[in-house]
């Protein structure tokens, strides 16, 4: 069965409203040590392709032997290959937890992404999860980050800019995995509103702990710079219950799931993880066990 997690009991009133003026909010110890363990054990095999459901994922940035060493190795949408990280994102705790603080009556997953940097790797561009969503309306995410490492500065530790959500969206930054100034994109949007110097605020929390954050704020990860610290994070992507496919361009990989005729989001790859008005997909307990719908 999916995991099991303390995230919604942990939420106040005043977690909301952090929420909305900060633009994310840092929940400590989720994840017990149990669920970190299976979760870590589950990246060697992702990479070396041992699937298994034996379905590949829809995005899968890295091989042994082909990719540069000190690249961030990343992969999109695990949960269709991997149990451990789909008893994680497809949890109607994470959904639970996204629906109050944005107060969407319904929450579906848009897409997991599993993120893996070892010593040496670089920085990741900042950007606005948002901003990769245009082919759906509303373009609408909020992001539950769980790191299964603990993070600190210099580690490779994911970054935001407080209340940076307000400020305009914009397009999708170029070369996102191994840039020359990985804040430049961030920088450059604060400046088109007036906007100098923009506190830049590290993630420095234990292992198991989770960043829900608004799709629309400016974040990033800075380079590993350590000797032998991993920074390992699976990162849950959440889109309000009611998005649906646009007319527009855009969404290179998951436009291939819309059926003709309709704009709708087809249940068995967005699932839904919580409604108020519905019930969760009932597949999902039966997949996270046996890998079958």
């Amino acid at each position: 069965m999916p995991f099991s997690m303390p995230l919604l009991s942990q939420l106040a009133p005043e977690d909301r409203q952090a929420f909305q003026e900060d633009g994310f909010i840092v929940i400590e110890n989720v994840l017990d040590q149990g669920q970190i363990a299976r979760l870590r054990a589950a990246f060697p095999r992702l990479f070396k392709g041992d699937f298994d459901t034996g379905v590949y994922p829809d995005e899968w940035h890295w091989r042994e032997g082909v990719s540069l060493p000190d690249v961030t190795r990343h992969i999109g949408n695990a949960w269709k290959s991997d149990l451990a990280i789909a008893n994680l994102v497809l949890s109607s705790d994470i959904g639970r937890a996204a629906a109050y603080l944005t107060g969407w009556p319904g929450v579906k997953l848009g897409q997991d992404t599993i993120w893996w940097k070892p010593p040496g790797t670089k920085a990741g561009t900042f950007h606005q999860d948002s901003s990769y969503m245009d082919f759906l309306r509303p373009s609408s995410t909020v992001t539950c980050w769980f790191t299964l490492d603990q993070t600190y500065r210099g580690g490779g530790t994911l970054e935001y800019v407080k209340g940076s959500h307000k400020w305009p969206l914009t397009a999708i930054p170029p070369n996102f995995l191994a840039p020359e100034n990985y804040r430049a994109p961030m920088e450059n949007a604060a400046s088109s509103i007036g906007l100098a110097n923009p506190e830049v605020i590290p993630i420095e929390v234990p292992a198991g702990s989770c960043v829900i954050h608004a799709g629309e704020i400016w974040h990033g990860s800075e380079a590993n710079i350590s000797s032998e610290s991993m920074r390992r994070s699976v990162g849950v992507h959440m889109i309000p219950e009611n998005a649906v496919f646009t007319d527009t361009k855009g969404g290179y990989i998951y436009r291939r799931y819309q059926r003709v005729g309709s704009r709708e989001l087809e249940d068995s790859f967005f699932p839904l993880l919580y409604s108020s008005s519905a019930k969760s997909s009932e597949w999902i307990g039966r997949y996270c066990e046996t890998g079958r719908r």
